[in-house]
């Protein structure tokens, strides 16, 4: 089984342009996403999707020289990105990952790749309960192409996994439970706003070190210890934000993996 993870990354955004090349400590946000995926243990290759316009040139150039392999569609099509990247990559597992999201977690990504592997009736897994931008999603390619072919709105094309959320009858669902002390679904560390940004950048300027990587489960527990910091984007509203399954909803039945 091959393993792949899917970045979908695009200059252009409504709320904040360019933000997957925005300087933070240093480095365009995307190069510190890549430098996290890097250190899986259960991917095979990492693939970098993104828009077929030429206002997307720039951000193909940024990734020249890194070890991806870069494919591009549909900017508004995301879902059909996916499509055409995991044929070229001829991906068996796919993880969905966004480049907006810096403190994106390997070792909760592991997880779920190890998960379906070994539980090859699972048509997705997600991990519950942590911070907005930390998780990924594992899908089968199975899964994918079932997406094709029932997500025929604009706006589930948009949003790769929208139609398995808002219909997810005809999928096989698994909830993770996040690793300890990362269950916090009240700190936002993703990156959409000027706010975000600015977290991030205190996150960054206590913890990160030259070469290395920030811990996601040390961002956790810096803003646990000093709360006052993610104050600065706890006002931001996530447009969409419930683009996970719910196991609070009582019209199907959502398996749960429970950590031993």
């Amino acid at each position: 089984m091959k393993k792949v993870v899917i970045l979908q990354a695009r200059l252009n955004s409504s709320r904040l342009p360019r933000r997957v090349l925005a300087d933070l400590a240093g480095r365009p946000v995307i190069h510190h996403i890549l430098d996290r995926l890097e250190t899986s243990r259960e991917l095979d290759e990492i693939c970098v999707a993104i828009p077929e316009s030429e206002s997307d040139d720039e951000l193909a150039q940024t990734l020249a020289g890194r070890d991806v392999h870069l494919t591009r569609g549909p900017e508004s099509n995301v879902l059909t990105r996916f499509i055409i990247a995991a044929h070229e990559t001829r991906a068996d597992i796919i993880v969905r990952a966004a480049a907006d999201n810096p403190l994106i977690d390997a070792g909760v990504m592991d997880e779920q790749i190890r998960y379906i592997v070994e539980n090859p009736e699972t048509d997705y897994v997600y991990t519950k309960d942590l911070p907005l931008g930390v998780s990924t999603e594992t899908f089968t390619q199975k899964t994918l192409d079932k997406l094709d072919f029932l997500a025929r709105t604009p706006l589930m094309r948009k949003h790769v996994t929208y139609y398995l959320v808002e219909n997810p009858a005809p999928f096989n669902i698994v909830l993770l439970d996040p690793p300890p002390g990362m269950a916090h679904p009240e700190f936002r560390l993703t990156l959409g706003t000027e706010e975000d940004l600015a977290l991030l950048e205190s996150i960054y300027s206590e913890l990160h070190t030259e070469g290395g990587i920030v811990s996601t489960k040390a961002a956790i527990e810096l803003l646990t210890s000093r709360p006052e910091l993610a104050e600065v984007n706890e006002h931001v509203v996530q447009p969409l934000l419930r683009l996970v399954p719910s196991s609070g909803q009582p019209a199907h039945e959502v398996r749960r993996h429970i950590r031993p």
